[in-house]
């Protein structure tokens, strides 16, 4: 069916139905219920029971990159040090390649009225195709506004490159400390939960809607996220360290990371697929070994509460 050019030929409620998406936004999800120590990047973190002080501090090289310097202590305590560069570049492109802003919804509208054969099902097609681009899941509930979420797996396939000078420099601390593939993952999660702060990202960065979520090289660039924007960071350095499964686990207002493997003694997992995969917690500020996960999560599992699992790699 085509329409006439003029604004009032394209019916209002599935105009309305894309555009008030901005509404009924859902960080997927968000806000770790932990206790969260008062934590910014480039300032100490008081030590508790003898561990190390934590600090992540940034500094510009004269060519313009980014110079990252992280304290942090591992699962044992003892104190780590990181050191990488990255391009600011990289963090922006990042993020504007996510999200959505809403002169581009209003445009995409415009355009629409102006074509004679944009349909409202052609129109629902180019706000759904926009919706996959910018790596954001569009759930449409009949009655009800569009409802949007971070496609998590999509962010970290399309971000792993952009950790690579993070795994480089965790590479020289395995090669000095003797480290095989699991005490690198280890160390990374350490160096996520307490070397970055638990802080829940801004939802409109420089008039992007963020849906409060950094991609992975935006939280290295800033020094914080919470739980999705952790465990996604998380993920993206797996995924540069071997060859095992990853899948991301979403609770009532939590996300974690699951890795395939047998679980050992102690360590939670979850089955998919008929494979165990042992659960992370990447959000922090609790430092958690694999398979040792936070009280919200194992009262999840225990209730039988709605759990959503995201193959990654």
């Amino acid at each position: 069916m085509s329409i006439p050019s003029k604004p009032s030929a394209l019916p209002f409620h599935r105009i309305a139905r894309a555009l008030l998406a901005t509404f009924a936004i859902l960080s997927t999800p968000s806000h770790a219920h932990e206790t969260v120590l008062p934590q910014l990047p480039g300032m100490t973190m008081n030590s508790l029971n003898g561990v190390p002080q934590a600090r992540y501090v940034r500094t510009s090289d004269r060519d313009g990159q980014l110079r990252v310097t992280a304290d942090f202590a591992d699962h044992d305590g003892e104190a780590l040090r990181l050191s990488f560069s990255m391009h600011p570049e990289a963090s922006l492109a990042s993020m504007q390649a996510f999200g959505f802003k809403q002169a581009e919804l209003t445009a995409m509208h415009q355009a629409c009225m102006r074509d004679a054969n944009c349909s409202p099902a052609e129109f629902d097609q180019r706000m759904k195709r926009y919706y996959r681009e910018h790596a954001l899941r569009a759930r449409e509930i009949p009655g009800k506004p569009t409802r949007l979420s971070v496609d998590i797996p999509t962010v970290v396939r399309r971000n792993r490159a952009q950790v690579q000078p993070l795994v480089a420099a965790l590479r020289q601390l395995g090669s000095e400390r003797g480290l095989e593939t699991e005490g690198l993952m280890a160390a990374a999660t350490a160096l996520v939960q307490g070397g970055l702060a638990y802080r829940a990202p801004a939802a409109l960065e420089d008039g992007r809607e963020t849906l409060g979520f950094y991609t992975p090289p935006r939280a290295l660039e800033k020094g914080y996220g919470d739980c999705d924007t952790k465990s996604a960071l998380l993920a993206a350095i797996f995924a540069n360290l071997g060859e095992e499964r990853i899948i991301g686990v979403g609770v009532p207002n939590h996300y974690l990371l699951g890795v395939a493997r047998q679980p050992r003694d102690g360590e939670m997992s979850v089955e998919y697929r008929g494979e165990p995969y042992v659960l992370i917690e990447a959000a922090g500020p609790a430092q958690r070994r694999l398979g040792d996960v936070s009280k919200q999560t194992r009262v999840a599992f225990a209730e039988g509460q709605e759990i959503r699992i995201d193959p990654i790699f």
